[in-house]
């Protein structure tokens, strides 16, 4: 491979094994900044639909709306992410592979964003904090008081009863 092909490779595309009898290598590629809000998009609304709908969540009915979420979307994100037809791809991928591409997928696309943009964000509050100077404390005002314990009206003796 010349210098220029190597310098050509994104390093964000990853190689994961597939296949249920014979295994194969497919080429993971990381997420069109479009694909990306489609993709948040339909998982935010899932989710919204699904918290709307319940009270609470029983942990059957995670898993439940995990499953029915991947099953209607996931041909769709695999033919987003790869050269593949998702629906095919889904006929040759076991769970635990779907699950190393799921992961690839989340690491490429938003675990390094979100740790990039937390790094930012501190650099950036740097440049704005967030609270308002304080007020000068009383101790910080120039104002030279000159207390004195003397009474201003004096001090007269008591009458003794001596």
């Amino acid at each position: 491979m010349s210098e220029n092909e190597q310098k050509k490779l994104n390093p964000q595309i990853m190689d994961v094994e597939i296949g249920i009898r014979e295994l194969r290598s497919i080429k993971i590629y990381p997420l069109s900044m479009s694909d990306q809000l489609k993709l948040t998009d339909l998982i935010s609304t899932a989710l919204a639909a699904q918290f709307a709908k319940d009270d609470g969540w029983q942990e059957l009915e995670i898993v439940a709306f995990i499953v029915n979420l991947m099953k209607e979307n996931l041909n769709r994100i695999l033919t987003m992410v790869s050269d593949e037809d998702g629906d095919k791809l889904l006929a040759e991928i076991s769970n635990l592979q779907a699950a190393a591409i799921a992961e690839a997928v989340y690491e490429t696309n938003y675990g390094i964003v979100a740790k990039n943009f937390k790094s930012l964000f501190g650099k950036l509050s740097t440049l704005f904090p967030s609270e308002r100077p304080l007020p000068p404390s009383v101790n910080d005002t120039d104002t030279d008081l000159m207390t004195s314990t003397e009474s201003p009206t004096g001090t007269e003796a008591l009458p003794s009863d001596s």
